[in-house]
């Protein structure tokens, strides 16, 4: 419209207006790989409670292999947590946000008043479950053990004492005698070892939900996560939530053109179909969105899908 003020051309579309961005903290990482992942409100979270507005953030250990500074078992470093702030206070060291009162460590002297949960080596994704509000997280794990974990308040995950259930040792090993012996420690609710047959030659824990919907019927009650290369898709109970180990793993395939198919077989159908190279690996992730709906998301056929019953 020739005929409209330049004030008004330059103004922002409806329902893009707000403050400028804000930059609240900033890391410095001593190695390249691992790093900041998640973040997320509680969607289950209530207006007028504590919880209300909070945000988690995760952060890797910081690279390189093993944690070699000990980053993840120290409440002095922000590294290997998941910290939980206020966005909108002024009560962090930079002023730039607060940090709840609520928070475990808030009263320790020589912890980080922001953290949440520690003891991560590469957090994923974090999500709630909306039927008890339990917490869980997908983290990547060194050489041998993915796992899906339990959050709550304060919760020490282990790493790099323990990748797993097992006592670490190096990239190459974990004991395999006294599974979960520390009782100050909170072990996996699922785990998969990278050697796994149905896995590819490495593994990562990557997308997850809690399906509590009706619109699919057949992923009802289920904690559902990824394996990040392979783009195999698996679950357990959300309702019988196991204790660890591999055995309570169910596979899930998708049913597509009347055949049971991995996606990363449709995946590469597709790319048949666009002229390419077929991909050998999926970089597979799974998000939830309104209505209960279920999309799978990757980074080789340029392509996201919908699940439907």
């Amino acid at each position: 419209d020739q005929d409209r003020p330049a004030e008004q051309e330059r103004e922002p579309a409806r329902g893009s207006r707000g403050a400028a961005p804000r930059e609240l903290m900033r890391f410095r990482q001593p190695f390249a790989n691992h790093n900041a992942g998640h973040v997320a409100f509680n969607p289950l979270a209530k207006p007028a409670t504590p919880e209300f507005g909070l945000l988690y953030v995760g952060v890797a250990d910081g690279g390189s292999g093993g944690d070699p500074l000990r980053m993840a078992q120290s409440l002095g470093s922000a590294f290997g947590k998941i910290f939980r702030i206020d966005p909108s206070g002024t009560t962090s060291a930079n002023k730039k946000y607060g940090i709840p009162a609520g928070n475990p460590f808030v009263a320790k002297a020589s912890a980080l008043g922001e953290i949440y949960a520690y003891g991560l080596r590469n957090p994923q994704r974090f999500v709630w479950d909306a039927q008890n509000g339990a917490m869980y997280v997908s983290d990547i794990g060194q050489n041998i053990v993915e796992e899906i974990s339990p959050v709550t308040a304060g919760a020490n995950l282990g790493w790099n004492d323990w990748e797993g259930s097992y006592r670490f040792i190096s990239r190459q090993a974990v004991h395999l005698e006294k599974r979960r012996s520390d009782p100050s420690v909170t072990y996996p609710i699922a785990e998969w070892g990278q050697i796994d047959p149905l896995i590819q030659n490495s593994s990562a824990a990557a997308g997850l939900i809690v399906y509590r919907g009706r619109e699919i019927p057949q992923l009802a009650n289920l904690v559902i996560f990824t394996d990040l290369p392979s783009g195999e898709i698996f679950y357990v109970s959300a309702d019988r939530v196991p204790n660890g180990g591999q055995d309570p793993i169910r596979r899930i395939l998708l049913n597509a053109g009347g055949a049971a198919k991995t996606v990363l077989q449709v995946i590469q159908e597709k790319n048949t179909a666009q002229g390419k190279k077929p991909a050998t690996r999926a970089d597979l992730r799974i998000n939830s969105g309104p209505g209960n709906q279920v999309f799978l998301l990757n980074k080789a056929d340029g392509t996201i899908r919908v699940l439907t019953p």
